[in-house]
């Protein structure tokens, strides 16, 4: 079995508020790769691929699978050369999990690939071979029963060794909207953050929301926000500019119009949808999901900010 290690005592990330309000759509989402995980994890698949773009959470939500598995990864985060990439699996290559991460450029190498491939896939045992004058002492072949989890930002295209491994493996896309996105953040300012209440952290994600323009939004604008404001707060100045500036980070608005109003039609949605059931939050939730095609998240949202603005009370 991999290493293991004893279960972190830290309490996980708090995605959203009371046990009676569901977990958005985007941690469902990292919930279902964390079953991925844990099916490597607990030696029922030899391999994991796992891609989609920065700041989802694939890094963190592996992480805390494995640390909740009691697994102690071999982590390579960067460049690894095809001989390197041997040596570690031959290290390695007894009950361990091995976890690529960040290393996209390796999967455009065919060595690399070969490796994978047959560290991954075997009738029977699984043998890896390497052919080099530079073994330095490495046996040129060995059995391996370990596993391998690996991440990367976009599935290589046109690379048909690349889709040789995938097909020896699981694989998983963390895909999300910007709509799920801004979704968990609200779920996760009702938290609060430091010194700001969660009346504050909101109001950043309401801005967040509104200043993105057709950007690319990541949760990794979350927390470096909030810090901001949190010293913008202390030093009295505006705040506005320096989560701006945040957001310029990850490229320049390409101009592409917004929705009008979204947050106006949600708002005009729950009181429709509390006019036509108001003895009834289920049917409610069902009318409003149904009209505006967003989740059970943002209706609990969205139903707490239309009774703060109308002064009526839960349903």
């Amino acid at each position: 079995m991999p290493a293991r290690r004893p279960p972190p005592t830290g309490s996980e990330r708090p995605a959203h508020g009371g046990g009676d309000v569901p977990p958005t759509a985007l941690e469902e989402k990292q919930r279902l790769l964390g079953h991925m995980v844990r099916l490597v994890a607990r030696g029922v698949s030899n391999g994991l691929f796992v891609a989609g773009q920065g700041g989802l959470g694939k890094s963190l939500t592996i992480s805390r699978t494995l640390a909740a598995e009691g697994v102690l990864p071999v982590l390579i985060n960067s460049h690894i050369t095809p001989l390197s990439l041997y040596a570690t699996l031959f290290h390695n290559r007894q009950g361990q999990m091995i976890w690529l991460d960040d290393c996209d450029s390796v999967y455009q190498n065919l060595a690399v690939l070969g490796l994978l491939r047959s560290a991954l896939w075997g009738l029977g045992e699984r043998v890896v071979t390497y052919t080099s004058t530079r073994l330095d002492g490495l046996p040129a072949r060995f059995a391996f029963d370990s596993r391998i989890i690996a991440c990367a930002n976009t599935f290589p295209r046109r690379n048909e060794a690349f889709r040789a491994v995938l097909s020896r493996v699981d694989v998983f896309e963390l895909a999300a909207t910007n709509d799920e996105v801004v979704e968990l953040m609200r779920a996760m300012a009702a938290g609060a953050h430091g010194s700001l209440t969660p009346e504050r952290c909101l109001e950043v994600v309401e801005f967040i929301a509104r200043a993105g323009g057709s950007r690319q939004l990541s949760m990794r604008l979350y927390e470096p926000s909030l810090r901001k404001v949190e010293y913008a707060v202390q030093n009295r100045v505006p705040w506005r500019e320096l989560v701006r500036s945040q957001l310029d980070q990850i490229g320049a608005d390409d101009g592409v119009p917004r929705p009008p109003d979204a947050r106006g039609h949600d708002l005009r949605a729950m009181a429709q949808a509390a006019a036509a059931h108001p003895a009834s939050v289920k049917m409610q939730e069902e009318a409003w999901c149904e009209d505006t095609g967003k989740s059970r998240a943002t209706f609990y949202w969205v139903k707490r900010e239309y009774e703060r603005q109308s002064g009526g009370g839960g349903g």
